[in-house]
């Protein structure tokens, strides 16, 4: 949702309550033991092989809207990405909003339209003209909290979490925490009756507008029995595939039902290597995250989304210009796990995109269409070459372990530059002379190579096609 160092209490906040989580939430920290909900085993025929796209409707298109993302869908499909993330649609709310138009996470009603975006048949028209493109299309989910003007609030005062004083409680994280987002009030999954309709209302997404699937914000908040129940009842709804994407990293995310986390600690490492932290620590500790990943699941791979881009600066900026925002997406998006771009970072823009506010994607950048091609290759290697579908991972030695992140996807090694300078490298296990580069289609020769300031190499062994 917000950028994950707000997830803290603010001071104020939590000096204010002095209270321990039981006394603020008293409701949540007596939540029972739920029955155990047989799961579905995922259907992932189509999520295996995806590659995400996030747009933030209000930013995608000059006019902010759902048509306008409906005339963007060639920018998206140029990607090479195939599965539109779209950030919540609904109405937002306006009392104790955040900045002039209030943080897209802020809804107000489930099952509308925000009129700002256009209507119910805009929103249907997208899906359709995604779908013919054969597009999929997934709805970012806010289940842990509504705007403190929705309807529920009035209706269902006995839907929210309470604090010591009987008030409703801002949310509250996975550690007990007070977090500082004011303008929202927290739904408490101790209410059976909230658990159906939170429910019933994501199913009947998935039926009226034949959704794809649901990327869940801050899905850690929430009990881990909800997800097993809910997710086995949304698989069992509809008769096609759906993608359950979770805003969490733990591994009983995945046990729960989920097909894809998020990777924020190998996005940290990322940023630490380009830091200057060795190279090599990278790789051996993404062997361990998939070592101790349960079976099926996967992480979504990224260098920047809607929070990254607004509060740590898109990639262009975080990893010192183009070279080094282009080796680090390769770093990133051939790990196992499915590779997100955000909303112009194909072609390198360098808007931070704030959340409160509305800043619509320059798409005039220089060098878009060079920076579009190199992007689109590298989403394709990692949505149909079959070393980065399917591909046995591990580390693989270099001569320079302290610069260079390097390790083998079934038969393809990624070597990527970290550093702001040309580097000389010798690579132990692979044959370099003869091996083809499937980023550029060129052959090397000689048994070491040569790796630009920031530079990216996938080698292979195979015949040229």
């Amino acid at each position: 949702m917000r950028m994950r160092s707000r997830l803290l209490a603010s001071a104020s906040l939590v000096s204010a309550a002095c209270l321990t989580f039981a006394a603020v939430c008293p409701a949540v920290a007596q939540r029972p033991a739920a029955t155990p909900v047989p799961m579905m085993a995922p259907d992932t025929s189509w999520v295996a092989r995806s590659a995400l796209y996030e747009v933030f409707v209000r930013d995608f298109s000059p006019a902010g809207t759902l048509r306008g993302v409906r005339e963007g869908l060639g920018r998206i499909q140029a990607s090479g990405a195939d599965v539109i993330w779209l950030m919540p649609v609904q109405p937002l709310g306006v009392l104790r909003r955040k900045g002039p138009l209030g943080s897209p996470y802020a809804l107000r009603d489930y099952r509308a339209i925000d009129p700002a975006y256009g209507t119910p048949d805009d929103f249907r028209a997208l899906v359709q003209a995604a779908h013919a493109r054969g597009l999929k299309v997934i709805l970012d989910w806010v289940p842990d909290h509504t705007s403190w003007d929705a309807a529920w609030i009035t209706e269902h005062p006995d839907w929210y979490v309470r604090n010591a004083r009987g008030d409703i409680s801002v949310p509250i994280d996975d550690k007990g925490k007070l977090t500082d987002w004011t303008d929202v009030a927290q739904l408490d999954y101790h209410n059976a009756e909230l658990r159906r309709t939170m429910i019933a209302t994501m199913r009947w997404w998935l039926e009226e507008y034949q959704l794809d699937g649901f990327r869940v914000d801050v899905a850690g908040f929430i009990p881990a029995d909800f997800w097993r129940e809910t997710i086995a009842a949304l698989r069992a709804a509809v008769p096609r595939p759906i993608l359950m994407l979770a805003e969490f990293g733990a591994y009983d995310w995945h046990r729960a039902g989920f097909d894809l986390t998020y990777s924020w600690d190998s996005y940290n490492r990322l940023k630490a290597v380009w830091g200057g932290a060795p190279a090599t620590t990278f790789v051996q500790r993404e062997v361990g995250d998939m070592d101790s990943m349960p079976a099926g699941g996967m992480r979504m791979r990224f260098t920047t989304n809607h929070d990254e881009t607004a509060w740590d600066n898109p990639p262009v900026l975080r990893f010192y210009g183009s070279a080094g925002a282009r080796a680090a997406f390769v770093a990133a998006a051939l790990l196992p796990g499915r590779p997100l771009l955000y909303n112009g970072q194909e072609i390198e823009s360098a808007q931070t995109l704030g959340l409160f506010v509305r800043d619509p994607v320059d798409w005039n950048q220089p060098r878009a269409a060079q920076a579009r091609a190199f992007y689109r290759r590298v989403v394709q290697l990692a949505r149909t070459d079959t070393a980065f579908t399917r591909g046995a991972f591990s580390g693989i030695a270099t001569g320079d372990t302290a610069n260079v992140i390097a390790y083998r996807r079934g038969d393809a090694v990624v070597l990527v530059n970290a550093r702001n300078r040309d580097l000389r490298v010798a690579v132990t296990g692979f044959a370099v002379n003869g091996a083809r580069d499937l980023l550029s289609s060129r052959t090397l020769r000689g048994d070491t190579l040569t790796l630009p300031a920031y530079g990216a190499l996938v080698l292979t062994r195979r015949g040229g096609r």
